[in-house]
């Protein structure tokens, strides 16, 4: 099936995700690897519960400047490029010829700030089943005014989310006060966005040490605008809190942090086992004169290495790398819909 972009069909995929106590994970990307793994990972879950035809968001950044993801899919650093490549892959992803040409695919543009992504916005929103235009940054009465005059713009014409306060990052010394019920209602009422974000203590860039998920406080919220509340910073979760997520009535959640995080130690322990067959023997004793290596990765026995030690081609080309980081997100993501309840769609 073609990408969903229709705003009509996008607004009931959402409206059935709540009658089914569904939430909708929004898997972000920054390259070719994390789309299609995101994309494994729906068709796997369709294919366990015998239902292929479930929704998916895919989800990224344009030049947040946080994390800016459309800039890192080619080495342009050109966000436009880099939308314009999600495009072209997610068209040939869900055509006739694909495997996972069953699901609706719902790309995402996430944390467009008007004055940074503006011609992003103009230009490409007719692509997207949903927009984030993210005035947060500004002072509240501010960000009311910019969100309502970009929904304005294309009322009807795409699913607008908007954030009703900055999420914390305290990594990157941004730490916020939590929402309170009362701006929820004005900014969902004077803005007329179809989705809100609002701040109940999850942080972007955080683990789950970090960030405390205020349960009550979403609850709160989705009962006094209804069930379409977007949760950022969802990597700060705590397992604990997954199955609570669709409780409270949160319909969208956006995850990355903790994904990537797990993938990219996945590809690291890859590359320590498979030392012995990377580098020359020369090249592995310069590392452990250095005490950055051990005298055991010279060893025959060591981790995966095939003797004799040295460079292999099976091992040294980008291939096996994606293989890993590729798995390794895929199944997360398979986790973390199963915990949005992904199994209601079972026919």
């Amino acid at each position: 099936m073609p990408v969903i972009n229709d705003y009509n069909h996008v607004k009931e995929i959402y409206s059935e995700a709540g009658e089914k106590k569904v939430g909708l994970p929004a898997f972000c990307l920054e390259d070719r690897e994390t789309l299609e793994a995101i994309l494994a990972a729906a068709l796997e879950v369709g294919e366990s519960i015998g239902n292929k035809a479930i929704p998916i968001i895919v989800s990224w950044t344009a030049r947040y400047p946080l994390y800016s993801q459309a800039t890192f899919v080619s080495k342009t650093r050109d966000a436009r490029i880099g939308c314009r490549l999600n495009f072209s892959d997610l068209e040939i992803f869900t055509n006739d010829e694909s495997p996972y040409r069953d699901l609706l695919v719902l790309p995402n543009l996430d944390h467009a700030i008007p004055w940074i992504d503006g011609d992003i916005l103009d230009d490409f929103y007719m692509q997207f089943a949903s927009v984030m235009c993210d005035g947060s940054e500004r002072p509240f009465e501010e960000n009311i005014k910019l969100t309502a005059e970009f929904v304005e713009k294309v009322k009807g014409k795409v699913l607008v989310e908007g954030a009703v306060d900055e999420i914390s990052s305290p990594e990157l010394g941004i730490v916020q006060k939590k929402t309170t019920v009362e701006d929820a209602k004005r900014f969902l009422e004077e803005t007329g966005v179809d989705i809100i974000v609002p701040n109940v203590g999850t942080e972007h860039r955080a683990d789950a040490s970090e960030a405390h998920y205020d349960s009550e406080l979403t609850r709160k919220i989705t009962d006094a605008v209804g069930k379409i509340v977007c949760l950022h910073g969802s990597s700060s979760l705590k397992k604990s809190d997954l199955p609570k997520i669709t409780e409270d009535g949160a319909i969208k959640i956006n995850i990355y942090t903790g994904i990537a995080r797990e993938a990219g130690k996945a590809v690291a322990y890859h590359e320590l086992e498979n030392i012995g067959n990377v580098l020359t023997e020369e090249e592995l004793e310069k590392l452990i004169d250095q005490n950055i290596l051990g005298d055991a990765v010279l060893g025959s026995n060591y981790g995966k290495t095939v003797t004799p030690i040295g460079p292999k081609l099976t091992h040294l080309t980008s291939s096996i790398r994606r293989d890993v980081w590729f798995d390794r997100f895929k199944d997360i993501c398979k986790d973390y819909m199963m915990a949005f309840n992904y199994q209601n769609y079972a026919k």
